[in-house]
Parts: structure tokens; C-alpha cells; sequence
């Protein structure tokens, strides 16, 4: 005897239901979240190409962080939010947006002490990186290489014991005589 097809297909376990709840929810709030972004990023394209009045800069910071925010939260694959922020920035750099303004490079900033302080001790230390980089380009990588290296300082070392051995000896009975 042939069964009758099942008229539900969806869920039937309470753990099951349940998800199906919590993904409708989700659903909302990420929808706001998008549609909310979206928003932004087409207010932002608008002042850009000259369709509406106000604040680019501010405007497009705002876009930006939505898209981002979006992206954090897994609303948005990162790649798609990229690809948004990239098409806005070439709006925005098209319409010079984001240019800065001529008063903040009217005044130039003096250095202080603590700050030339600082920039000497990082050029010290790039140059003591670069000087360690260039001693160890020097050294033997193989073990075969290591071991001769060590070889040959044991040989330099017992022939600089020697030497001083019998440098020693000729200044100790020389002195002694001349007294």
C-alpha cells in the first residue's frame, strides 16, 4: 500500500522550530542593519556626484563604518563590503571630497624634544637591525657549515692560549733578571 505524501516538509522537532524562530529574527535585524548601511552609502554616492547637498566627508565616514560594521557582524561577506567602499572612494576622489583644506597646511607642526628623542632611537635601532642582519648573512645555515666554523675557532683559541703561554714565560724570566 503506497503512502500519501507528507503536506509539511519543514521543521517538526522543538529544537528545530526553535531555529526556524531565532533565523526569522536574525532575518529582521540583519535587514535593518543592510538596509540601513545601504542608505548611508547611497546618501554618500549622491553628495558625490552632485544629486544632493551636505557634508561628503562626513557623509562617506559614516557609509564607510556601516559597511564595516556590516561586514563585522557577518551581514555582509568582507569581499562585498570592500567592493561597496570601493566603488564609493572612487566617487568621492572623482568629485575631490576628501581633499584636505588649506588651513590645516598653513601651520606646520614643530618637533618637540621628546619626539627628535624618539626618531634618533629609531634610527639607532634600524641601524643596529641592519647591521645584525648583515653579521648573520656571515654565518654558516648547514650544520656542516657550523661545525667547521666551531672548529676553527677551537683552533684559533688554542693557538691564542699558546702564544700567550709562551709570551708570558720570556716577559716573566726578562723581568725578573732586570731587577
Amino acid at each position: 500500500m503506497a503512502r500519501k505524501a507528507r503536506p509539511w516538509k519543514g521543521a517538526r522537532t522543538p529544537q528545530a522550530l526553535k531555529r526556524v524562530r531565532q533565523a526569522l529574527r536574525r532575518h529582521a535585524i540583519n535587514r535593518r542593519t543592510l538596509s540601513g548601511a545601504k542608505t548611508l552609502v547611497q546618501r554618500a554616492s549622491n553628495i558625490a556626484l552632485g544629486r544632493a547637498e551636505g557634508d561628503g566627508a562626513a557623509a562617506i565616514v559614516a557609509a564607510v563604518s556601516a559597511l564595516d560594521k556590516a561586514a563585522e557582524k557577518g551581514i555582509l561577506h568582507p569581499n562585498n563590503a570592500a567592493r561597496r567602499k570601493s566603488r564609493l572612494m572612487r566617487k568621492a576622489n572623482a568629485a575631490h571630497l576628501l581633499d584636505e583644506q588649506p588651513t590645516a597646511a598653513a601651520t606646520p607642526k614643530r618637533k618637540t624634544t621628546a619626539s627628535k628623542t624618539a626618531q634618533r632611537k629609531k634610527v639607532a635601532a634600524a641601524k643596529a637591525s641592519k647591521a645584525a642582519t648583515g653579521r648573520a648573512a656571515d654565518r654558516p645555515r648547514t650544520a656542516a657549515g657550523k661545525a667547521k666554523v666551531a672548529v676553527t675557532r677551537a683552533t684559533r683559541e688554542s693557538a691564542a692560549a699558546r702564544r700567550r703561554t709562551k709570551g708570558d714565560g720570556g716577559k716573566a724570566t726578562g723581568d725578573s733578571s732586570e731587577d
